[in-house]
């Protein structure tokens, strides 16, 4: 069994919250919800297993989904986070990091020669991409500190501050982001950076937590003086260089305008949803972003 890279399309392209209504009372979705609530009822154990096929792979897998992650028990039983589960016995990337080296797939050209920067490089995602595409020149980071200048490796691993990254003007062809602009103290200017930095035409994919219910997004931490001062409730989510990164920005809907206006001629949120890839969980979230 081979996929069909072809088959995997969005089922919408949503460029404000009315579109983002309509596909959330699609029949798409409605029948994706249903699959998924038969999946959960059908299964006594926090923990169970979805046959399908994992293009990053190219083979049929068994997707792991239990309640890690912030899973959580409800009268109806236990709810997974479908986003960040669905795992890959064979790759170990869940189901938004799946979907993205998907497109990634995609996207490149098999001739040699794109410049494709990864806002990660301790990851199963980025081993994934170096492993696929060695004739292109792959490019991965992590922060590891104020202290470091952009550019320099230490012990391996490729230091950037997103906020001002080493990159020469036009150099990169694709930039991919997965859940990294939440932890980033100044977004707007990190997106300039991103616009700066990518070639006429290049493309930015992105991940981030998205806040659908809100227009305005939600500024939960700053830097003052130096350091972090949480103006909420500090949130943390796991770093694979770090005990953990705290969360500076809830994005809401003002975010599309914000890319827009850092230099990007078009962003749009691109929902994909599949049960035969193992994209449930109401639709997954891709923010497509052209210079």
């Amino acid at each position: 069994m081979k996929s069909k890279l072809s088959e995997l399309k969005p089922i919408a392209s949503i460029r404000n919250r009315n579109e983002f209504h309509c596909l959330w009372h699609s029949d798409k979705l409605k029948q994706i919800r249903t699959f998924e609530n038969k999946l959960i009822g059908s299964s006594e154990a926090d923990k169970f297993f979805i046959e399908g096929f994992c293009v990053p792979c190219d083979q049929p897998v068994s997707f792991l989904v239990d309640m890690q992650v912030g899973g959580r028990k409800t009268e109806k039983g236990w709810v997974p986070n479908w986003r960040e589960r669905l795992e890959c016995p064979v790759c170990k990337m869940n189901n938004r990091q799946r979907l993205i080296t998907t497109l990634i797939k995609q996207l490149l050209s098999p001739e040699p020669g794109n410049t494709i920067y990864l806002m990660e490089q301790v990851t199963p995602t980025y081993n994934w991409v170096v492993n696929t595409f060695g004739e292109h020149n792959i490019i991965g980071s992590e922060y590891l500190g104020p202290e470091y200048e952009g550019g320099i490796c230490i012990n391996g691993v490729r230091h950037e501050n997103i906020e001002k990254i080493s990159f020469d003007n036009a150099e990169l062809d694709f930039i991919i982001s997965n859940d990294v602009f939440e932890h980033i103290p100044n977004p707007s200017t990190a997106f300039a950076e991103c616009a700066r930095s990518l070639k006429k035409g290049g493309i930015m994919l992105m991940t981030i937590p998205f806040h659908s219910g809100s227009d305005k997004s939600v500024i939960r931490a700053r830097i003052n003086n130096g350091k972090p001062e949480k103006l909420l409730p500090p949130v943390y989510h796991s770093n694979p260089v770090s005990p953990g990164s705290l969360v500076f920005t809830d994005f809401g809907w003002d975010v599309l305008n914000m890319i827009k206006e850092s230099g990007f001629s078009d962003a749009c949120i691109d929902a994909y949803a599949s049960e035969a890839f193992g994209h449930l969980g109401g639709g997954q979230l891709i923010f497509s972003c052209v210079k």
